[in-house]
């Protein structure tokens, strides 16, 4: 019973993991899912002057150069505040990243056609999944996650967080109202990314129980004492 309970995670890591890959493969024959061009369409006819604004705010935080400034400047801060091993977790995450450009090759699956979307121009790379979307999970994921762990103060952790979901939510939705990416292509690159960041945040809880410590044992330790090492 034990060792099924050990299990389960991975189980549901590996379930998670042949889901994406039927969901590729889906993208990969077919331009555009159910409900994608519906929702697409009804997404950009909100015209709303503070909807777009947010939008773009988001988008600046998950796109090049603000999101490498924004990934080495957590890294440097991690590593004073909390430690090297997260660090090299978010480094990890960068290098992990890069995966989406050779997966977008293989799925081969177009960008929205601007007979069906509006949009000022259409990047030159693939759609499915979205790199913006991936990026985002995985930078933003963790530093939610490290808030959740190493954060004591619990009004500092929670504007962490708040603001980690914000950049994520809106990024995806920005992805969608910019006309570059279908809902599906949003969804596949939260997907990828989330799988990524759940295998990471596994590998800092291994550790955290080989030093035999939980979330709950540093309630008197400051942030980032022992764990970090």
């Amino acid at each position: 019973m034990e060792m099924y309970h050990r299990l389960t995670p991975a189980a549901i890591w590996i379930i998670a993991l042949i889901g994406f890959v039927a969901v590729a493969a889906l993208a990969g024959a077919h331009d555009t899912f159910a409900g994608d061009v519906w929702l697409a369409q009804q997404f950009q006819d909100m015209d709303w002057p503070v909807l777009a604004s947010t939008l773009e705010m988001a988008e600046e935080l998950g796109s090049m150069p603000t999101i490498v400034l924004v990934w080495v400047g957590a890294a440097v801060l991690v590593a004073a505040a909390i430690g090297r091993r997260q660090a090299l977790l978010l480094a990890a995450a960068a290098v992990l990243r890069f995966s989406n450009a050779p997966l977008k090759e293989i799925v081969g699956r177009p960008r929205p056609s601007l007979e069906l979307v509006s949009a000022e121009h259409q990047p030159s790379s693939l759609s499915f999944p979205s790199g913006h979307a991936q990026t985002v999970i995985l930078l933003y994921g963790l530093l939610f996650y490290f808030a959740a762990v190493y954060i004591k103060d619990g009004r500092l952790r929670a504007l962490a967080q708040v603001f980690c979901a914000w950049v994520i939510v809106f990024t995806g939705m920005e992805r969608v109202y910019a006309g570059h990416h279908w809902p599906s292509d949003v969804v596949g690159g939260f997907w990828l990314g989330g799988l990524i960041l759940a295998a990471l945040i596994a590998i800092d809880q291994l550790v955290l129980r080989r030093q035999g410590n939980s979330v709950r044992e540093r309630g008197d330790e400051p942030l980032g004492e022992a764990q970090g090492a």
